[in-house]
């Protein structure tokens, strides 16, 4: 009787952990000790104006942001790249990060199959960056909100030193 239930708890075991692995929930094992060091967020449209790419990131000890975007009200493109910016703009992030579940979303993100999509389609790619060198991303239709006027800010708060300057026309 006793050997029995060994087996039967461990039939249990082995079925939790398949469970666990095939439900892509592995990430709730060895979640809990990454460190989040950057968060991107791109979109790709037909419409060049409907494009975007944010990047923030911690790199040897420094905040580094890069950003390519048109800005509604202005007849230009920001394009910054490996900016040093202030180090409350990652706090910032990562403060946006737990209100939003930012990386939580990324973590429990699917791929599903394409089939039949078309090839211009809006696609939006949201990716967290970890300290010990892992990322994942997420790929969507839509945008946070919360993110993308986040990051839209903070293109605008050091447009000043864009490396360059595109026309939108």
């Amino acid at each position: 009787v006793m050997k029995r239930m060994v087996y039967i708890l461990i039939s249990i075991a082995g079925v939790v952990l398949a469970i666990i692995i095939s439900t892509g929930c592995n990430h709730i094992l060895d979640n809990n000790e990454k460190q989040l060091c950057g968060v991107s967020l791109s979109q790709n449209h037909m419409e060049y104006d409907r494009c975007f790419s944010f990047f923030l990131r911690q790199e040897e000890g420094k905040v580094l942001f890069d950003a390519q975007v048109h800005i509604d009200d202005e007849p230009y493109s920001i394009i910054i790249e490996g900016l040093e910016v202030d180090s409350e703009c990652f706090e910032q992030l990562a403060a946006l990060d737990k209100e939003q579940g930012i990386t939580e979303n990324v973590m429990k993100y699917r791929s599903k199959p394409a089939l039949g999509t078309p090839a211009d389609k809006t696609v939006v790619t949201t990716t967290v960056y970890f300290a010990d060198n892992t990322d994942k991303s997420a790929k969507s239709s839509v945008y946070d909100e919360e993110l993308y006027q986040f990051f839209q800010s903070l293109a605008m708060k050091y447009k000043d030193q864009s490396v360059a300057v595109m026309s939108a026309e």
